[in-house]
């Protein structure tokens, strides 16, 4: 009777110790696939598809974009494909936190709250805000002379946050308008509902190139804030293996093809890396 119920605890104890194998291999696997989001061979990311002619939808409510053919570009030399999540802007950071996308690729200047904040990549394009202003009007071309006007910006991005410093630092009495997306706010502009536009250099030459007679920017640069890849804090090493690609692409002179289809100019090489941003 002993020895049986020797054999049989042998037997248990070695059944519980492959058990034991398994589960951990498998935890192993899992925490490493958690590690490298690329492992699934998908990189996921989230965008707003509402700020031309970075990311939108054309009139076959397909998803184009600077963004959107540099993410594409950009998973092709990774090997890997690419799925597009679409979110709203003010919560596109915390969908990132929370683990729904691998990276934001939508337009995220690189600023000093972002790096304390998230990992990001080598900018990939130059950038700056601007203020532009309706041809039929007084061009504004310096903050302080948006004194008793209205001035349009779309909610939480870095043009807002500046506006809202500049406001506060310079005593100016301008009203702030705040638009989910700069589609809403050209179109306020160009309607007369608001006086002028902050917004991202990139952004504001397409809307002038598609309505001259209607759009101009008005201002210098007043900002430098060159656009990188958002990813979480935590993945160093993809953040390694994107610069090592956004590498490749601009010797490859891919970047340079893309932006003169979005831009008409390469805004993708000898970028300046000195942050100049107004939070």
């Amino acid at each position: 009777m002993k020895k049986k119920l020797l054999a049989l605890f042998v037997v248990l104890t070695m059944t519980f110790a492959v058990v034991l194998t398994g589960c951990s291999s498998s935890s192993t696997d899992d925490s490493a696939a958690a590690e490298d989001p690329l492992a699934d061979g998908v990189l996921t990311i989230g965008v707003d598809d509402t700020y031309l002619p970075m990311e939108f939808r054309n009139d076959q409510n397909e998803l184009v974009g600077f963004d959107i053919d540099f993410a594409n570009a950009l998973a092709e030399e990774l090997g890997v494909t690419v799925e597009f999540q679409t979110v709203a802007w003010d919560g596109i950071f915390n969908g990132l936190n929370a683990k729904q996308y691998d990276v934001i690729i939508s337009s995220t200047s690189i600023t000093p709250d972002r790096l304390e904040n998230f990992a990001m990549t080598d900018p990939y394009v130059a950038n700056g805000i601007v203020l532009v202003s309706r041809t039929d009007a007084e061009p504004v071309t310096e903050f302080a002379q948006l004194e008793g006007k209205s001035l349009g910006a779309q909610i939480e991005t870095t043009a807002d946050i500046a506006a809202e410093k500049l406001k506060a630092d310079g005593g100016v009495n301008v009203d702030i308008k705040k638009f989910d997306g700069m589609l809403d706010a050209f179109a306020a502009l160009e309607g007369k509902q608001i006086d002028n536009i902050i917004t991202d250099i990139g952004v504001a030459m397409h809307y002038v190139a598609d309505k001259p007679d209607t759009f101009v920017v008005s201002s210098d640069v007043l900002t430098n804030e060159p656009i990188g890849i958002t990813c979480r804090a935590e993945d160093t090493a993809l953040v390694e293996t994107l610069n090592t690609a956004i590498k490749s692409l601009q010797d490859s002179g891919k970047m340079t093809e893309i932006s003169n289809v979005w831009f008409g100019k390469d805004m993708t090489t000898d970028i300046n890396t000195e942050l100049i941003v107004i939070e």
